[in-house]
């Protein structure tokens, strides 16, 4: 009963006052309570940049949400495969969960990894992001959370990109330039070519090889010059992983091996699914298929397991 009484008499309690008083009070109230939501944004801001993930933002990728997949590697700090897609970067978690590794949705067209949570990238910005059509270099030291960039910006749309010898190797698709920096900002002009994929000799810095509109084309000099290799299967991707073994695969998911720097070329295996993208990493080579699938190999090609494929 006493209860009751008291939540009956608080309202006239409330209600004292002079009314200057009482809206005071209302101000101070609403003043208390935007600060506490203050805290909790900047706690929930945070935990989402700790974190890695927006709670509002579905970043797990579904069937469809790559659009296609452009360039792919390894992070060697971690092991994990990362995706350069039509709609940002991925990050391979299991065998049914890729993961977009940043709020931003940039369309990925050269993708490389310089370093464990290192990596360089190329292409257009992504839905709401701003910035000019072309990306130039962009530079990500947290494993593609945030992006920096470097050079180039709005001047460059890298279509391929690879770190080796401690420089970087790019072709940009709106001049047809193949072009090498040593310190990602200022960049050497070396020749005027129409490439698709291309690797670099592990061993030389001066050997390149390349997939040319009428097959594939080698480089002595760097990027200089280029003839063609012939005969050659008609590769859609390449890797070169290490010594004078190259891999490659062609649009209908057939594996190729040479032996010898490109020389010479043996049909190894079969992937089952029109080639996106490759790249190697230790004894392992990975494969993105037309059909959003990663696949990997451990035996040099000959067959091929799923490491990858969406929900």
């Amino acid at each position: 009963m006493s209860t009751r009484t008291r939540r009956r008499t608080a309202p006239s309690t409330r209600t004292t006052g002079s009314p200057a008083r009482r809206a005071r009070g209302r101000w101070a109230t609403a003043v208390a309570v935007a600060a506490a939501g203050a805290v909790l944004a900047a706690v929930v801001a945070a935990t989402v940049l700790l974190s890695g993930a927006d709670p509002g933002d579905d970043r797990q990728a579904r069937a469809g949400d790559f659009g296609h997949v452009h360039a792919l590697a390894v992070d060697p700090g971690t092991g994990r495969v990362h995706l350069a897609t039509h709609h940002g970067l991925y990050r391979v978690d299991g065998a049914r969960s890729a993961v977009r590794v940043s709020a931003h949705t940039s369309d990925l067209m050269g993708f490389a990894v310089t370093g464990p949570g290192r990596f360089v990238a190329s292409g257009h910005p992504g839905e709401g992001d701003d910035g000019p059509g072309n990306l130039g270099l962009v530079e990500s030291t947290d494993a593609g959370g945030t992006w920096t960039a470097t050079s180039l910006s709005g001047r460059a749309d890298f279509h391929g990109l690879r770190a080796a010898h401690g420089a970087l190797y790019g072709y940009n698709s709106t001049d047809g330039a193949f072009m090498v920096s040593t310190d990602r900002r200022t960049w050497e002009h070396r020749s005027l070519t129409a490439i698709g994929a291309f690797d670099v000799d592990p061993a030389d810095p001066d050997e390149v090889l390349a997939v040319g509109r009428n097959g594939l084309q080698r480089s002595t000099d760097g990027g200089r010059g280029w003839h063609p290799l012939a005969p050659a299967p008609p590769l859609v991707v390449l890797t070169w992983p290490a010594g004078q073994d190259l891999y490659g695969a062609d649009a209908e998911g057939v594996v190729w091996h040479s032996g010898d720097a490109g020389t010479t070329w043996q049909r190894r295996g079969r992937a089952g699914a029109a080639a996106r993208a490759m790249t190697g990493h230790g004894a392992s080579l990975y494969l993105a298929t037309a059909d959003d699938r990663v696949l990997v190999s451990d035996d040099g090609g000959a067959s091929w397991r799923t490491h990858y494929e969406p929900a």
